[in-house]
């Protein structure tokens, strides 16, 4: 098997790379070294959401016997002791491990679970109880900036849009007509604001990555938006030539950016869009399927054909 560690050994020996770089790329090349970034994000993660189910289920069974009050305050301290963490570091100037992002991210959730309890039990805002979503959206967008947390940024994304009463189950696209229609007009609305705050971000020089978290949330938020309204009896028109307009917009940025996610997002939710109109429109068990594999085939060809456009030695 052919290894560049010859070439790694060149580059070190001209003063290209020092030793240390130039024995980990010999490493990663002969497979004797592998990343596993990808593998620990997902761990923590995964771990991040054991965690703050299992404090639901405890306190769920044990609720009558610990009082709300202690509740609120134990999710307080549990809270306010992930976030200490990361104020610390952020003090001392040291760099946040991949493992402090996580301790803050489950910090920020914690936080949202005890703020929508207290609201549930207590009723402080009445009729306006929703607005305590945008409260905890403004908090999570201060700490994000504050502590620099990508993942705290995405929860504060997810408050405003639960906000806006974007609501991102499956079932939600097919209710009736006119919460169909609310719906999408709602989500559309809250992408725009996704994108106006992305547009003052950087026009104020923030954080560069942040942007892929704004990009990402803006174009799934208007996508769902534009499939609700395609959904719609009296909007199905206008919700499906908007819902082709942003695949084309994500599709373009894609390849124009190399991302392949905005790509599969702007094929897959078309895809999506068009089997369920086709079931709509046919109501004929034997033509929707007809129709809707077809459908899914060329989803997957145009798919495998801009992945190979994407490539790094690809035009």
């Amino acid at each position: 098997m052919h290894t560049l560690e010859a070439e790694y050994r060149e580059l070190h020996q001209a003063g290209v790379v020092d030793g240390v770089t130039a024995s980990r790329a010999i490493a990663l090349d002969d497979g004797s070294l592998f990343p596993v970034f990808g593998e620990l994000r997902f761990a923590l993660y995964a771990a991040v959401a054991a965690i703050t189910t299992g404090v639901g289920m405890l306190f769920k069974a044990n609720i009558e016997r610990i009082g709300p009050w202690t509740l609120i305050g134990g999710l307080g301290l549990a809270a306010a002791g992930c976030y200490g963490a990361a104020i610390r570091s952020r003090l001392r100037g040291e760099a946040r491990s991949i493992g402090g992002d996580y301790v803050l991210l489950l910090g920020a959730l914690i936080l949202s679970a005890d703020l929508g309890y207290a609201e549930s039990q207590f009723h402080w805002l009445g009729p306006q109880w929703s607005w305590h979503l945008l409260i905890l959206a403004g908090w999570h967008a201060a700490t994000a900036y504050a502590l620099n947390s990508r993942l705290v940024l995405s929860v504060a994304l997810t408050s405003l849009a639960a906000w806006f009463g974007v609501d991102a189950r499956a079932e939600t696209l097919f209710r009736d007509g006119s919460s169909l229609r609310h719906s999408g007009c709602e989500a559309l609305l809250c992408s725009a604001l996704i994108v106006a705050w992305r547009t003052a971000h950087r026009r104020l020089r923030g954080v560069a990555e942040f942007d892929e978290v704004f990009d990402h949330f803006a174009a799934n938020v208007a996508f769902w938006g534009a499939l609700a309204l395609s959904f719609g009896a009296d909007t199905r028109a206008a919700g499906t030539l908007l819902l082709l307009a942003i695949a084309a917009v994500a599709i373009g940025k894609g390849l124009r950016n190399r991302q392949e996610p905005f790509v599969v997002y702007g094929v897959g939710y078309t895809a999506l869009g068009l089997c369920v109109l086709e079931a709509q429109l046919l109501r004929d068990g034997l033509a929707t399927a007809v129709f809707g594999l077809a459908t899914v085939v060329l989803a997957v060809v145009l798919l495998w054909r801009l992945h190979a456009q994407l490539k790094p030695d690809s035009p």
